[in-house]
């Protein structure tokens, strides 16, 4: 009796840890991880500048924004197919809440910098050169991209970049439907 009881005990602890590790932190309507990240201008980029259920610093910014953040490298093609359409969106959307960040993932400023140049890239971007946030958001594979609400949940995570024309619909649909709610 006292076996099968101590058994019982083993499994129910060994399916309520196994549980834990399988939830995943970054799913819809999770709060996104948080993070500050330097510029290409060398000034720190907050994420709670922008999002979050309390502002960092609200008597800065007082207005929660809609936050898109495409994490990307130089070399990944996909991510330069990925680029002109947040471009447009990011255009389309430009006076309204909503604030756009390419992270590049692992580079020199310099090599990125020459990018942006080269692309005459319009997207404010962010450095991870010690790949930290790109871990917490799982962007192993580039691009990734989050759409985060107001309040910081993630309403949209994406692997890699493909059929452009379904993308911008379904990112502009979405996009003003978090502008919508308050």
């Amino acid at each position: 009796m006292a076996r099968s009881v101590f058994i019982a005990v083993i499994l129910i602890l060994s399916s309520i840890v196994f549980a834990q590790q399988t939830e995943d932190p970054l799913c819809i309507d999770c709060e996104a991880p948080t993070f500050s990240l330097p510029s290409l201008d060398q000034e720190y980029v907050s994420l709670r500048d922008f999002c979050g259920q309390k502002l960092r610093k609200p008597w800065i910014n007082k207005t929660k924004h809609v936050v898109v953040l495409s994490f990307f490298a130089t070399w990944c093609k996909p991510c330069k197919a990925e680029i002109p359409h947040l471009t447009k969106l990011m255009d389309e959307f430009k006076d309204q809440p909503v604030k756009f960040f390419l992270i590049d993932v692992g580079e020199e400023r310099e090599k990125i910098l020459n990018f942006v140049n080269s692309e005459g890239i319009e997207i404010p971007v962010l450095l991870d050169r010690y790949q930290k946030t790109a871990q917490r958001f799982d962007a192993l594979t580039l691009p990734r991209l989050f759409v985060l609400d107001k309040n910081g949940l993630i309403q949209r995570k994406q692997k890699g970049f493909s059929n452009p024309q379904d993308f911008e619909i379904e990112m502009r649909e979405l996009i003003t439907l978090l502008l919508e709610e308050s």
